[in-house]
């Protein structure tokens, strides 16, 4: 830690010396502006992005595929959580039912950034988004900014900020399955010099499923505090607390060796009555900006993230011997905590050498993670039959369950950079260097540490004001998994190293109302730990076991086109081609399989039509492909779902009605193996109706 301080102390004294006495003005103004800056309000795609570089940026001038999910998006679908975004996201889609995404055919649990600050994952509770503002996907290992990374992309989440403006609004919404859910967004000034403004986000859920034994309620609370002492500081004080109650969701067993997937019905679980996953979770944040100049800004960003679970449940733990429909539950009570502290500081400069524009960051950010856990398991607790699935409450003190390890451990990551976007003419050039380095203690044993030097270097050729193609490179790190390096479970592993080589091409097209982008990519991943599901059937499944594969590789092609077409009609449309395979593997007959929950094709299409000032309507599909499994031969159909949504409104009120997946297709999101295999929602409807005041 006297290691971290002193890079801290002396990156600052560094950065904060030129010209404390420069001018600058923050106005209330500029607040409005950085709070919608990049999107139209009746628009569903951004045109600038912050996260990708750190600074406020037009998405055509960048060398890399971006995506974003705008609150306007958000509401015209009725989307809850982050999972349910990713139809939208070219080359996205669940890899499971938690907090668990594949972005470019590689897996993304770790990789979530609150405001583009590191995050610790509650990987088992997806994340609610009533206070999110857009969600923002950068594709490729974004490490040069974001440090540790998924070679797939990193996922940003942009929290919605106060604002000078007074605003109010209430939703409700009643859904298939008794959902109910209430929510609210007020903001505004607290005194007349508006110096001080407000913002405060709260959401309520209470929802059964279709899924036997499985229901959600969650309380989330988002109040955020904006200070405007002067012209040249502000200060924004934020806290999330979200509080959730339900249960492990361990996915739809199958008969063993059965690939026909629809055997069993899609509502059985193992889930016992009495089971139950309860989480907390509070996040706190502190952000300074100080303007020098017009030229030159400081931001210093302090987050702190505390999370509780307490978890008990009946999950598969293995197929009885003498039958291929009855399993082995295993029984678990199980408390966990996670800590983060997260901090970033980067300063911000534009100026002119010559002829040549720069917009320079240099930065330092720092995280230290923590989980710790105990556990009671009893393995074998009880035989279950998922061909007639009984439910009723046990006597889980017969268990004779025993304490068992359960391995966590502290990770300390720290990183220092420099970025340099030169823009000459027709060209700009994005040219960036950052040390990476990571000291990982886990509580079984099994330490290690590491650093390395991650490059990225990009171009972009502008064509027209509203064309431009672009290439780039760029190097990935990750340090293995918090939670998996321990010896005991096939650990330790070695860094995950990543490279990407990608081209592509982007316009705007009828007076910038429409936003076309195009990308081909190469991805290169060596080191990659993975889940290995037949070791963990040979030891039990309370303790996960683990390997470490050589190297996959990802080829791909990606098409979005979001914006109108006419002033009534608006689209968003996706297309994606990955073929992502497995290059190098100790097990010589794994070498050119797919990729684990790696869809070749994916599509989205989405169309919403303006018939008057107060009536819209809007139809669409979403098409997934194939997915391989941990299990050998075990692989999930592709599926296409339809959706419609009839929209209507009067001077302050809106009402929404969205049907999902209209023909009530069975499909899987995702799956892991034969006994644990994640449906979809069946047909389902909601209604919201909201109210601006």
């Amino acid at each position: 830690m006297q290691f971290v301080c002193k890079r801290v102390l002396i990156l600052v004294s560094c950065i904060t010396a030129p010209a404390w006495s420069a001018e600058q003005s923050m106005t209330n103004e500029d607040i409005e502006v950085i709070e919608v800056l990049g999107r139209d309000s009746e628009k569903n795609f951004a045109t600038y992005t912050y996260s990708a570089t750190k600074t406020a940026a037009d998405i055509l001038d960048l060398p890399q595929s971006i995506s974003a999910v705008t609150k306007e998006l958000i509401k015209q679908q009725g989307l809850m959580r982050l999972n349910d975004v990713t139809p939208f996201v070219s080359g996205a889609s669940e890899f499971s039912v938690y907090n668990d995404i594949t972005i470019r055919g590689f897996r993304s649990q770790d990789d979530r950034r609150l405001n583009g600050m590191r995050t610790y994952n509650d990987f088992w509770s997806q994340t609610a988004i009533a206070h999110v503002e857009r969600v923002e996907v950068v594709k490729g290992p974004a490490s040069a900014i974001f440090g540790d990374a998924s070679p797939g992309g990193v996922i940003n989440t942009v929290t919605k900020k106060p604002l000078a403006t007074s605003r109010h609004e209430l939703s409700a919404r009643v859904g298939s399955y008794q959902e109910q859910y209430v929510a609210l967004d007020t903001t505004g000034a607290i005194n007349p010099s508006e110096s001080v403004l407000y913002r405060l986000n709260v959401g309520y859920e209470d929802s059964e499923s279709f899924r036997n034994q499985a229901f959600n309620k969650s309380l989330l609370v988002s109040p955020s505090v904006t200070f405007i002492p002067s012209d040249t500081l502000k200060l924004n004080l934020e806290l999330v607390y979200s509080d959730s109650e339900g249960i492990l969701e361990r996915g739809q067993p199958n008969i063993r060796g059965n690939q026909r997937l629809g055997t069993i019905p899609i509502e059985v679980s193992a889930t016992q009555p009495g089971d139950k996953l309860d989480t907390e979770s509070l996040i706190s944040s502190l952000a300074v900006d100080y303007r020098f100049s017009d030229a030159w800004w400081l931001a210093v960003q302090y987050m702190h993230q505390n999370s509780d679970q307490d978890l008990v449940e009946h999950g598969i733990g293995n197929y009885a011997d003498d039958s291929d429909s009855i399993v082995n539950l295993r029984y678990i009570e199980r408390a966990s905590e996670a800590q983060s502290d997260s901090f970033s500081s980067y300063l911000n400069g534009n100026f002119y050498l010559g002829d040549i524009e720069h917009n320079v960051v240099i930065g330092y950010d720092y995280i230290d993670r923590f989980r710790e856990s105990s556990q009671r398991v009893a393995n074998n607790a009880m035989q279950f039959d998922i061909l007639n699935p009984e439910y009723k409450r046990r006597d889980t003190g017969s268990y004779n369950a025993t304490q068992r390890p359960v391995f966590g451990g502290n990770l300390q990551s720290e990183g220092i950079y420099i970025q340099d976007r030169m823009v000459f003419g027709q060209w700009s050039v994005l040219a960036s260097l950052r040390e990476e380095s990571f000291d990982l203690d886990n509580t079984g044993g099994g330490s290690s540490k590491d650093s390395q030097l991650l490059p990225r270097l990009g171009a972009v050729y502008k064509l027209s004001d509203t064309q431009s193609i672009y290439a780039s490179w760029m190097q990935g790190f990750e340090p293995p998994p918090l939670y998996s390096n321990n010896p005991e479970q096939g650990g330790p592993f070695k860094p995950q190293d990543s490279e990407l080589y990608e081209v592509g091409f982007k316009a705007r097209l009828f007076s910038d109302d429409l936003q076309l982008t195009t990308a081909i990519y190469q991805i290169t991943r060596e080191n990659v730990v993975l889940y290995d599901a037949e070791a963990s059937a040979r030891i039990d499944f309370a303790r996960y076991m683990y390997r470490q594969r050589g190297a996959e590789q990802a080829r791909g092609f990606e098409f979005d086109l979001n914006g109108q077409i006419t002033e009534q009609l608006s689209v968003i449309a996706n297309y994606a081609y990955n073929s992502a395979k497995v290059t190098k593997d100790l097990n010589d007959s794994e070498v050119g399989k797919r990729k684990e929950g790696a869809a070749k094709h994916m599509a989205t299409v989405w169309s919403r039509y303006q018939l008057d000032d107060n009536w819209a309507f809007g139809i669409g599909a979403s098409y997934v492909g194939e997915r391989a499994t941990s299990s050998t031969g075990l692989v999930l159909p592709s599926y296409l779902l339809y959706n419609a949504g009839v929209y209507y409104q009067v001077d302050s009120w809106k009402a929404s009605l969205v049907i999902d997946n209209m023909f009530d297709k069975v499909h899987w999101t995702g799956g892991y193996s034969y006994s644990q295999l994640f449906p979809g929602d069946p047909r389902s409807a909601s209604l919201t109706v909201d109210y601006r005041f």
